[in-house]
């Protein structure tokens, strides 16, 4: 806490010298702030790039204070994820239309649960300065013992107004607060784009490393949820654990290039905006423009500048004097380029590493929690080794180029190479190669005033069969209804592919399949969206055949508390169907702000595919400035959900599987409620909280995974600067 009050003095001492987040009202997209240093100019623009097609995606980051106190969690902004408890532990969404993993382009299966800290390059910020732009961020809890701490960095400069470079750097240190909890991550990542009038390019190199250390959850439930049944009193550090010294590692790498090269013409426009057509061409100073349009001429002729010349009252101006800035506005031309067409390249390499290691020899206790053994020893150093690479090549023709051109057209094909080792029972390593040939079409209209739309189609082969494909489109439609705008979105794919290669095939210690005879998944997914003024409605429906899945198996023994688990890869041969609706609602008064949300599952096969019924978030809170300068948002915020059989986490595969239905338990109906209080000063965001507020020792069920607490009442505090340097 004394920290923290020493980082809120010198933000308030240093108010003024702050400069760089714009105002929470801005939606623009390039940052004009107001000038507080005359000699620096000032001015940022951030984009996005399609991992797939290169498209540059003009957006902002989230750079408002609401909400901003709840980055700090893994669960989170709205408390969607179930989590092991601790910062930057695996996690994985308790609404099913949050999970859209795409195998067919999914990558490394052990680092999606870490989706919180990693990120894939479509998710990505790219930027535009007009002077070098620092940001740092930081959330802390707890102390040097027991707690948490995330602290990333942003610096991004520009060369010239085409070329920009920076850096990132993001560090994540959960210590935990039970024992053999904690977690680290370190990512970095650099930078550069080059957007040009015919040549685009955007270069992006990135390590991330992972380190998380497995507990296996609490040996027994009643430490949290009857404490008072054990003569001793437990603190959450000296409670017992399934596992100790056991942990799992990660290593990854990626590299994403993305470059377009655009074929278009020149076009000329007048002051007015309209088309001006080139009648003549000569030298490279002598072209003259006769026509304008069809329904108006501009005038020609002007008279030249007195230099002691005789003055021609006749004479053409050429298109270089036209050009100029300093021509009487009703003869200045400007020049634009005109894309029609676009070849487009984009390439990602991808190089991650998993261990896992469990030293049993050094905790005898441990040696109870494996159920099965497939390699010798008493420790475990399960390696897995996964490499790929992707080239896309795709040519585009330009929507709007012509008045006749009402939609984008591309035609793409990609090469991608996955190679991934396996240990084999003799202690050696086993390689499986793929090589898989994509070829696509797609049509997409952004342009239209009231209704947009993008499709595409594709599928894949393996050199032997084709069968995998993909049909995806979407629609949206934006019309004027009582002084505001109704959004409707829809949303359709219907897809089949393999199971990811790792539920197909995966060996170590004390888990080993080989499923060379599962079948294609098949999905159909359909969602729509309503929008109007404050109000939101979603609903989605997917329809599944041959699910593949993992489980775990958890087995007795004669030692009470103590048991063996194990894990497979399964895969049903039912039909199953979810379908969900989501309803969010803002409303103001005065003063006062609510937020709330309900989304209502259904699932058709609970024991598969596990879902709670109900799922809520809700935020009351005041927003208001103080001295006019200083905006603050005080308020609580509740997450909530129904009781189920939630999935329980597997350390042996660092993923989420579905209970045994012989000793599943289940968790929820238990809210989870924060108080805050969140600032912006000038161009600087900070915040103090108490997060779970509402805990008390044998009172409910605190958890979001079996077996797996939270972390009792904490004070967090979070801070964001940024800098024009």
């Amino acid at each position: 806490m004394l920290t923290a009050l020493m980082l809120l003095a010198a933000i308030t001492a240093s108010a003024q010298r702050i400069i760089g987040l714009e105002d929470d009202t801005r939606t623009d997209h390039f940052t004009e702030d107001s000038v507080q240093k005359e000699d620096v100019p000032e001015g940022i623009e951030y984009w996005q790039v399609d991992e797939r097609f290169g498209d540059i995606v003009r957006n902002q980051p989230d750079t408002l204070m609401t909400l901003f106190q709840n980055n700090a969690f893994t669960s989170g902004r709205t408390g969607h994820y179930n989590y092991l408890g601790n910062l930057g532990s695996p996690r994985q969404s308790r609404l099913w239309f949050d999970n859209a993993a795409d195998a067919m382009h999914g990558g490394f299966l052990f680092a999606q649960p870490y989706d919180f800290f990693l990120k894939e390059p479509s998710e990505l910020w790219w930027t535009n300065t007009k002077s070098p732009f620092t940001n740092l961020t930081y959330h802390e809890c707890g102390n040097k013992q027991y707690g948490e701490d995330r602290f990333s960095a942003l610096f991004a400069t520009n060369v010239n107004k085409r070329l920009g470079l920076g850096f990132e750097a993001d560090y994540l240190y959960g210590r935990g607060y039970y024992p053999s909890q904690s977690t680290s991550q370190i990512n970095g990542r650099l930078f550069a784009s080059y957007i040009g009038e015919r040549y685009d390019l955007h270069v992006s190199v990135s390590t991330d490393y992972l380190k998380t250390s497995e507990n296996g959850g609490l040996e027994d439930d009643t430490y949290i949820t009857n404490p008072e049944a054990f003569p001793t009193s437990y603190s959450e550090a000296d409670m017992p654990m399934r596992l100790s010294k056991t942990w799992n590692r990660q290593r990854l790498n990626t590299v994403f290039l993305s470059q377009r090269y655009r074929l278009g013409f020149r076009r000329y426009r007048d002051t007015a905006g309209r088309a001006v057509h080139v009648s003549q061409l000569g030298g490279a100073f002598a072209r003259t423009v006769s026509a304008l349009t069809t329904d108006s001429l501009l005038p020609t002729t002007a008279q030249p500048a007195a230099t002691g010349q005789p003055a021609d009252s006749t004479r053409t101006l050429t298109l270089e004097e036209r050009l100029r800035p300093d021509t009487p506005d009703s003869l200045r031309l400007t020049r634009e380029f005109v894309p029609v067409a676009s070849i487009v390249h984009t390439l990602r390499v991808d190089a991650d590493k998993r261990r896992f290691r469990s030293n049993l020899g050094m905790n005898a206790d441990a040696t109870s929690y494996f159920l099965d053994f497939y390699l010798p020893g008493d420790s475990a150093n399960d390696v897995t080794r996964y490499t790929r690479v992707r080239n896309m090549l795709s040519l585009e023709i330009n929507e709007g180029f012509s008045r006749w051109m009402k939609a984008g057209v591309r035609l793409y094909a990609s090469h991608e190479f996955e190679r991934y080792t396996l240990p084999t029972l003799d202690l050696g390593t086993e390689r499986y190669i793929s090589h898989f040939i994509t070829l696509g079409a797609r049509i997409v209209s952004t342009q239209g005033r009231y209704f947009r739309y993008d499709a595409f189609g594709e599928t894949r082969s393996d050199g032997k069969t084709w069968g995998e494909f993909i049909i995806s489109g979407k629609a949206e439609g934006n019309f004027p209804l009582f002084g505001d705008t109704l959004h409707v979105g829809l949303n359709g794919t219907l897809r089949a592919e393999r199971p990811d290669i790792y539920i197909e095939h995966y060996h170590a210690r004390n888990a080993w399949w080989d499923n060379d005879g599962f079948d294609k998944v098949f999905r159909s997914r359909l969602t729509g969206t309503l929008q109007w003024r404050d109000t939101r409605l979603s609903v989605g429906i997917e329809t599944m055949q041959n699910y593949a899945y993992f489980a775990e198996t958890r087995l007795a023994t004669s030692t009470e508390n103590l048991f063996l688990y194990g894990v497979s890869a399964l895969q049903s041969k039912k039909n199953i169907q979810v379908l969900s609706g989501t309803l969010a609602q803002d409303l103001r008064l005065g003063i006062f702000r609510w937020t709330g949300e309900l989304t209502a599952q259904v699932s058709s096969d609970k024991d598969v595919l596990p879902l709670p019924a109900l799922n809520a978030y809700t935020n009351l809170y005041v927003d208001f400035r103080i001295a006019r300068v200083l905006h603050t948002q005080i308020g609580l915020d509740l997450r909530w959900f129904t009781e189920y059989y939630a999935p329980t986490y597997s350390p042996i595969i660092g993923q989420y599987a579905v209970q045994d239905a012989d000793s599943r338990v289940k968790i929820g109906n238990y809210p989870v409620i924060n108080a805050y209080a969140n600032f912006h000063l000038k161009r600087t965001r900070f915040y103090l909280m108490a997060s779970h507020i509402n805990y008390s020792s044998g009172t409910g069920r605190p958890f979001l995974v079996p077996h797996h607490p939270l972390n009792r009442l904490i004070v967090r505090f979070g801070v964001s600067w940024n800098f024009i340097n």
